[in-house]
């Protein structure tokens, strides 16, 4: 059996490299993924969990999303570089988060391997 303290630690570097894949690699929308990645130690193996979307991320299927849940992100990512003020400003808002939402629906997000890449390429040289 590993030593506890081994084990920890690799479990709190591939918790690092995970996040750092996200953040490097993939940019950071709310956080809301990053700050969910956790492990635990189970015997000898170290358990990684984060939130249920991440496949969503890491498999790119297409996910049926509405315009009232990408609003805040279209407010937070697009809307600094649109220069339109007042009530055309909103209705340009939800027109952005109408047609992204109806592109995801239809489509899904891309694919970011972003587990499959931190066990291919980082897990060796924490366990190196």
């Amino acid at each position: 059996m590993a030593e506890e303290s081994e084990m920890h630690r690799i479990g709190i570097l591939l918790v690092e490299a995970l996040k750092d894949k996200l953040t490097k690699e993939h940019g950071k929308f709310t956080g809301s993924l990053q700050s969910s990645i956790t492990y635990k130690l189970d015997g000898d193996d170290v358990v990684i969990s984060m939130e249920d979307y991440a496949e969503y991320l890491e498999y790119g299927t297409p996910n049926p999303t509405t315009p009232d849940e990408i609003l805040n992100w279209v407010e937070v990512k697009i809307m600094p570089n649109i220069k339109v003020s007042g009530k055309n400003r909103s209705e340009q808002k939800m027109n952005i988060a109408k047609s992204l939402a109806k592109h995801i629906t239809k489509y899904g997000p891309r694919p970011f391997s972003f587990i499959r890449t931190t066990i291919r390429e980082d897990l060796p040289k924490i366990l190196g």
